[in-house]
This record gives C-alpha cells, structure tokens and sequence, in this order.
C-alpha cells in the first residue's frame, strides 16, 4: 500500500491569488492517502488588508463548512516558524503551519512491519536539545537559509516512515522526496529565553 503524506507551500495571499490557492488545496489534498497529512505553509500576514485567510481556504476545502463537516479528514494541528537570517540571525519572517490528517490509520500502527535495523533509521532525536527546546513545540526558529529543505527533513521526519511518499507542492510544482535521510538537527537554532523583569505600577519589581 502506498502511504503519501504532503506538505504544501504557498506563496500569495492576496485577493487575486484566491483561485489558485484553492486550486492548490483541491491537487495538495488529493495526493494524500488515508491515515496521511496535508502540511499546509504559508507567510503569516503582516497586516489586515488587502490578504484572505490561507488556513480557512485549507479548513474549508478538506474539513468542508462548520455546519457539514467531512468526515474523512479531521484537523491535526497549526503552529509558527520564525525565520532568521544572515551572521547576526536577524529576524526575517514568520511563516505558519496548519496540518490535516486524512481519516485512516495513523503511521505508527505501521511500526510491527520493520525490523529493528529499519525502525533505527526512522529514529528521531528526541534527547536532542533543538528537540527539546523547539522542534518539540509549535512555535520553531529555523535558518531561513535552505528552509525548503529543513521544512521537508521535520515535517517527513516526524509524521512519516522513510519509505513513504513525501510530496512537496508549490504553485503547480510537485515534486516527489527521495532519498530520505534522518533527521539532523546540528545546524538548527536552540531559543534561549531571557528574563524580562515584571514592574507593579508602584515601581517596584515583582521578580
């Protein structure tokens, strides 16, 4: 059985990019297979004009309306990514992630057809301190640089075996992931909080 699991990227937002972004759920949709997901990413927006909600067109097309939902698809989860840039990791953009998962059993019922040898290539690195600290949350902090890529090593990585069908759509652009490797997080960013000091009216500080 074949196992397809999408992760969508979109580029517009604006009102003349409705037909395509609704053209681009209905193809990103159909590639996914029961028990799989549709990653849906995309810029959040900067202000309130002249822009549609991306996330309602992904809820509407696969979840259908409030009063008739679809029973095949079910709403799995959203989150942010904050990007940065250049030697000093500027902050750059934020993006943000919506997944849907198709009804049907979920990947790990699936774990009893490998061998010890290939359920340790599917390892994730959960004692890992970017594991940890962000890949572990809904909120990551990502390189902008390459960020394709390290979008399509997370999300495969941690909803999906390695010898399942990884599809990345764009536009009209699909394209199929091979050669999967284990996810690698030596080169990605660990958030280190900072203590902001919290002031009563008064001027005195609480702590």
């Amino acid at each position: 059985m074949i196992h397809s699991t999408v992760l969508s990227i979109f580029k517009g937002s604006t009102e003349s990019d409705l037909e395509s972004i609704t053209d681009q759920v209905k193809v990103s949709s159909s590639h996914v297979t029961s028990g799989r997901y549709l990653i849906s990413v995309f810029d959040a927006p900067s202000n309130w004009e002249s822009r549609i909600s991306i996330e309602a067109l992904v809820v509407s097309g696969t979840l259908g309306n409030i009063e008739n939902r679809n029973p095949i698809w079910e709403y799995f989860g959203n989150g942010a990514i904050r990007c940065y840039k250049g030697k000093s990791l500027k902050l750059s953009r934020t993006v943000q992630w919506s997944i849907i998962k198709k009804l049907g059993d979920k990947p790990y019922k699936r774990r009893d057809e490998f061998s010890m040898a290939k359920t340790k290539q599917n390892i994730v690195p959960v004692k890992d301190p970017v594991f940890t600290r962000d890949v572990a949350n809904n909120v990551w902090h990502l390189n902008e640089e390459n960020l394709t890529e390290r979008l399509i090593a997370r999300f495969s990585s941690l909803l999906t075996w390695n010898d399942e069908d990884f599809v990345v759509i764009s536009g009209t652009k699909i394209s199929k992931i091979d050669n999967r490797k284990k996810l690698v997080l030596k080169s990605d960013l660990v958030g280190v909080p900072s203590k902001v000091p919290y002031i009563w009216n008064s001027c005195d500080k609480l702590f």
